[in-house]
């Protein structure tokens, strides 16, 4: 009992060094508030492993956050401590959190808490990524942070996160290398909770991920550690993630995509990740930058026809799940079934997108009119359901680019065998992608919605223009041309289940 008291004493005067030494850097140095905030926030998070050290009894443990969470409190609501506080007109209560979150752990990893083992190593983990990210990624953020983003009105950045991310992984790698051995398993454990505990920070607004940061962080290494089935899947989807945020961000800049846009490619680059890997992730990639490239390509000579389209520009989530919804199905069928033939259906689904991505980007600079798959007469271009010559060779050469890189992903990645050759993998993929895009022209000439304009004196897939709704002259006025493109895409796998 001694002993638990005297580690609560010295416990309490560790942090009492702490904040000592936070005043004088504020009254002796230059640094501003933010700066001694994180230096307390950074140091006080040591407390734990002091506490770990010196108490046993939960109990006893508890002593030192409570006295912590009333004396924060004060401190806020009288500005007492200068070198924590914002001011009184802050509404920031994190400094009250992070001790309300060091209660909720002690009761959950100390010796007969919630968890029922003695997990304090895991508390330990928790604490000092909340103490060392959020801490780094503030003073990173704010003295380099250039790509900002805001979510529920709190504004962050880029930079700030990678840091984030980076003292997660570094803390977490090092507390599991040493409480459970340096393997590879540690570093992708470090690499999982370091994206999740990133992602927490960033989502979590008001200051309270001083509380979901470090206890979110604790529950995820304690279930990684439980060896659960969704280990795999989730290393695999954090690896997706990173990549395909990144690759969404540089699009949403380059106005490829629009904001909800990035964030739907953000999340299908994520799932197709963990359910097919490398290979669904290539498709999906090389149908984004290929299309991507082709819709900037000579945009001036496109801008009299594009305004008839429905939408034109940067694609929005619904357009990236027309686009893609169909390969992230067969996607995760792949992944619950391990049958590669759904990789060739995935392969053809984004054959069959970028074919008529192609069609419709290139076609729309051919010098004649195309002609109407419903009338069979020449039209103006951008006409819904209307073929050229040049637009047909686009769309099968837009196909066969897909086909490549499938039979690639079969030859190189070692994703299956089938019972035919590699050349067969690229045939079906390219013949399937093509018939997609003749399918996607058939349904825009029968069954889309066509409208016309009186804005634009003549047709035009928008219900509207500058406030005023269009006419319907033809189809159905709930078929536009995302439906028309994941109907088509989805045709056009179907139709080759029997031959695969």
């Amino acid at each position: 009992m001694f002993g638990d008291m005297a580690g609560v004493i010295i416990s309490i005067f560790f942090v009492a060094i702490v904040l000592v030494i936070s005043e004088l850097i504020r009254k002796l140095g230059s640094f501003n508030t933010e700066f001694t905030r994180k230096f307390v926030h950074i140091g006080v998070s040591h407390w734990w492993l002091v506490a770990m050290l010196l108490i046993k009894d939960m109990r006893y443990a508890l002593v030192p956050p409570i006295i912590f969470v009333f004396l924060n409190y004060y401190s806020y609501k009288k500005d007492l401590i200068k070198s924590i506080e914002r001011g009184k007109d802050s509404s920031d209560l994190g400094t009250v959190y992070f001790p309300i979150s060091l209660i909720v752990l002690i009761l959950l990893t100390w010796k007969g808490g919630f968890l029922g083992q003695d997990l304090r190593h895991l508390g330990l983990l928790g604490t000092l990524i909340m103490g060392y990210g959020d801490g780094f990624a503030a003073v990173v953020g704010q003295n380099f942070g250039l790509k900002k983003y805001k979510i529920f009105g709190n504004e962050k950045s880029i930079e700030g996160s990678v840091a984030m991310f980076c003292f997660a992984f570094a803390v977490s790698a090092i507390i599991l290398g040493i409480f459970i051995g340096f393997e590879v398993n540690t570093l992708r454990m470090s690499f999982i909770i370091a994206v999740l505990s990133a992602l927490t920070e960033a989502f979590t607004p008001f200051g309270f991920d001083n509380l979901t940061v470090p206890i979110f962080s604790t529950l995820i290494a304690y279930f990684l550690l439980k060896d659960s089935p969704v280990f795999l899947f989730a290393y695999m989807a954090c690896i997706g993630f990173v990549i395909s945020f990144f690759i969404a961000y540089a699009a949403y800049r380059k106005e490829s995509l629009t904001l909800d846009g990035s964030v739907g490619a953000t999340l299908m680059g994520t799932l197709m990740y963990a359910t097919s890997g490398i290979f669904g992730s290539l498709m999906m990639v090389v149908f984004f930058l290929s299309s991507s490239f082709l819709s900037h390509f000579k945009k001036d000579k496109k801008k009299k026809v594009a305004i008839q389209f429905d939408k034109t520009g940067r694609r929005d989530i619904m357009q990236v799940f027309a686009n893609g919804g169909v390969g992230l199905i067969h996607s995760i069928l792949y992944y619950l079934t391990k049958n590669p033939a759904y990789l060739v259906f995935l392969g053809i689904s984004f054959a069959a997108a970028n074919a008529d991505t192609w069609a419709t980007e290139l076609g729309i600079l051919n010098k004649k009119d195309p002609i109407s798959l419903r009338t069979f007469k020449r039209v103006e271009k951008g006409t819904s359901g209307a073929i050229s010559l040049f637009g047909t060779f686009s769309a099968l050469a837009g196909s066969m680019l897909i086909g490549v890189f499938a039979a690639f992903g079969f030859f190189f990645l070692n994703v299956g065998e089938l019972g035919f050759e590699y050349i067969q993998t690229f045939q079906l993929v390219t013949l399937g992608g093509f018939f997609g895009s003749i399918i996607d022209s058939i349904l825009g000439a029968t069954v889309q919605g066509v409208y016309y304009s009186k804005e634009l004196e003549g047709e035009t897939e928008k219900r509207e223009c500058n406030g005023k709704p269009n006419v319907l002259v033809r189809g159905f006025s709930f078929v536009n041309n995302d439906l028309v493109n994941f109907l088509s895409i989805g045709i056009s796998s179907i139709l080759f289940l029997g031959i695969i």
